[in-house]
């Protein structure tokens, strides 16, 4: 009768739950039903009972009120003879190479956007531990940074040095600590990640933010990894500094190596990730119809990519050829996507308006205080509202170089969070900007 309730239960809570969510702290869960009829939930640890008011109860009561059972007391409670340790956790390592060869440095299309992030993968992977490390790759969505970490990943296998590659995501992560708690396999999880790791490619940190338990897990796998002098690539959709909630110290060990951006690409770069694309699936790709899409999807590298894909499945389904009259009726909707686009001239000359200098001064290499914010505001704005690389802005700011654009970029973001005049300052411009 017990597990037909049981069942029942998680039947609905699969339906609710996200995925990794109930696997990882409903799935093998017990239950039980006392002498007075009342409901039990059985955990190893303190932990996962916690983790699992937080993240499972408020679904858990739903569902037993569908069930009309909300009357039946629900008990959580820590036993240490719940989820034997012959549960299965698996902590083996591939023995064949698990990275696609879709995803290696010879399919990444390289651009001004992308060519110092992509070297510096390069690098890595022909010398790993030794340079580099960590490595932290940041940018948004959809622009190659997956790529890139399992084009290393690809890189060191067909290299066949016996070296043990992880690659995984944060989220995965967590959910390997979480069951590892459960079932009290806490020593295996630390030596599949320490002592059985040469190379650890782990993606979305920025998944880790808010996560207490799981921050200090990982702070301390960093630091055995790094002291051993095994390599580390993190990717993320922010600069280290830029993620909010996480902890200090991991942030400031993700800068002890090298800060590498991926920006949107630009339109030349577009044009030949679609032309890539098209001549590795076989797509007879007009060069009117890529710089069509190219120039309507602009920051990123996965709707260019869709858009291609679906253009040819409408060409097949309608068996006529790709054409730009084609590529205007299938992907039209699109089209609205474009808007008049701010310039950085406009915004070079909204910050010299602000604060009374003349544009060509911001331009310069004078090196005065009175010029040294609002150019440093001006990169900053550059940055966030054109997606402009560090690159471009140097090049467009009368050639700085890329580490002083990155400089003023992250002292900017961090004096908006504590200096109310700097906040005014961006604000209002902003305001004009909008």
């Amino acid at each position: 009768m017990e597990e037909k309730i049981w069942d029942r239960i998680c039947g609905k809570l699969r339906n609710t739950l996200p995925s990794h969510i109930y696997h990882s702290l409903v799935e093998g869960t017990a239950f039980n039903e006392n002498d007075a009829g009342d409901f039990e939930l059985d955990f190893t640890d303190n932990f996962s009972k916690e983790h699992f008011e937080q993240k499972c109860l408020p679904a858990l009561q739903d569902v037993l009120s569908q069930l009309k059972l909300s009357n039946r007391p629900l008990t959580l409670k820590v036993s240490s003879e719940t989820n034997p340790r012959e549960a299965q956790y698996e902590f083996n390592l591939p023995r064949r190479n698990p990275f696609d060869s879709k995803y290696t440095f010879e399919t990444f299309v390289i651009g001004g956007s992308n060519q110092f992030a992509h070297a510096a993968c390069q690098a890595v992977s022909k010398q790993p531990g030794l340079c580099y490390n960590p490595l932290f790759i940041f940018g948004g969505a959809g622009l190659g940074k997956t790529h890139l970490l399992r084009a290393i990943g690809y890189e060191l296998f067909q290299a066949d040095k016996g070296q043990k590659i992880l690659f995984l995501t944060s989220e995965s992560f967590t959910n390997e600590l979480i069951q590892a708690i459960r079932v009290d396999r806490m020593k295996e999880f630390r030596e599949k990640y320490r002592t059985g790791c040469d190379v650890l490619l782990l993606d979305d940190i920025h998944f880790l933010a808010g996560k207490e338990r799981t921050q200090e897990e990982f702070f301390y796998t960093f630091n055995y990894l790094h002291e051993a002098r095994k390599q580390i690539v993190i990717t993320s959709d922010r600069y280290p500094k830029d993620i909010q909630g996480l902890e200090n110290r991991l942030q400031t060990r993700f800068e002890w190596g090298l800060v590498a951006d991926v920006q949107p690409p630009e339109i030349e770069t577009r044009i030949a990730i679609l032309k890539n694309k098209a001549e590795i699936d076989q797509i007879q790709l007009p060069d009117d119809v890529a710089e069509y899409i190219a120039s309507h999807i602009t920051t990123n590298i996965r709707e260019l990519e869709g858009s291609l894909h679906r253009l040819q499945a409408y060409a097949l389904l309608t068996s006529v050829p790709i054409s730009l009259e084609l590529a205007h009726q299938t992907l039209k909707d699109i089209a609205p996507k474009i808007k008049h686009e701010l310039t950085a001239d406009a915004v070079l000359k909204l910050v010299s308006l602000q604060f009374g200098v003349r544009t060509t001064d911001l331009k310069s290499d004078k090196r005065i205080r009175k010029l040294s914010l609002p150019r440093q505001i001006c990169m900053y704005l550059l940055r966030k509202h054109l997606v402009m690389s560090f690159p471009e802005i140097g090049k467009f700011m009368g050639g700085k170089d890329h580490s002083t654009v990155m400089h003023a970029v992250t002292k900017i973001a961090e004096l908006q969070r504590t200096d109310p005049e700097i906040l005014n300052y961006t604000a209002t411009i902003e305001g004009l900007i909008r």
